[in-house]
C-alpha cells in the first residue's frame, strides 16, 4: 500500500473446504483510525466493501438517510451518479449499500483488483466528506 499506511496484522484465511488458505493483510492508516483488509482470493471477481459503524439510539432511519445521501456526491466529486460512472468505467457494477443496526456497508463488485483500487478513493470521498444538501432529502427519504 502507499506510505499513508502500516501493515497492522498479516494471517491466513481458510476456505469452507478446508483445502485452501488465502493470506489476509490488514493495514492501517496512518493518521485516521480504520483499516484496510486485503484479502488475495482467486477467482475472476473482486470485492469491495467499506463497512462504517453507524450506531443510533433511536428507530428513526438516520443511518438509512446517510446511507442514500452518499450517493448523491461528494465534497470532490459533487455529482449524483458519480461514484456509479466510476464503477461502470472500471469494469464493475453499481455500488450497493446496505444498513444494519451497527454498520453501513458500502459494496462495490469489479472484474479486476485494479478497479477496485480505483474505486477506494472515490468510495472513501464519498462516505467520508457526503454533499448533503436539502434538495437530496427530497428525493432520497420521501
Amino acid at each position: 500500500m502507499s506510505d499513508k499506511y502500516v501493515l497492522e496484522q498479516r494471517q491466513s484465511f481458510e476456505s469452507g473446504s478446508g483445502c485452501s488458505s488465502y493470506p489476509v493483510l490488514v493495514y492501517k492508516n496512518k493518521r485516521a483510525n480504520f483499516r484496510v483488509v486485503v484479502c488475495q482470493v482467486p477467482g475472476p471477481l473482486c470485492h469491495l466493501a467499506v463497512c462504517l459503524p453507524t450506531l443510533c439510539s433511536d428507530h428513526k432511519g438516520k443511518p438509512h438517510t446517510l446511507e442514500h445521501m452518499v450517493f448523491c456526491g461528494s465534497e470532490k466529486y459533487p455529482y449524483r451518479g458519480y461514484i456509479d460512472a466510476v464503477a461502470s468505467h472500471n469494469a464493475g457494477q453499481p455500488m450497493n449499500a446496505s444498513t444494519h443496526a451497527d454498520m453501513t456497508v458500502y459494496k462495490f463488485l469489479g472484474l479486476s483488483q485494479e478497479g477496485a483500487a480505483n474505486m477506494l478513493p472515490v468510495v472513501l470521498d464519498h462516505v467520508m466528506h457526503p454533499l448533503i444538501q436539502d434538495n437530496h432529502f427530497a428525493t432520497e427519504v420521501r
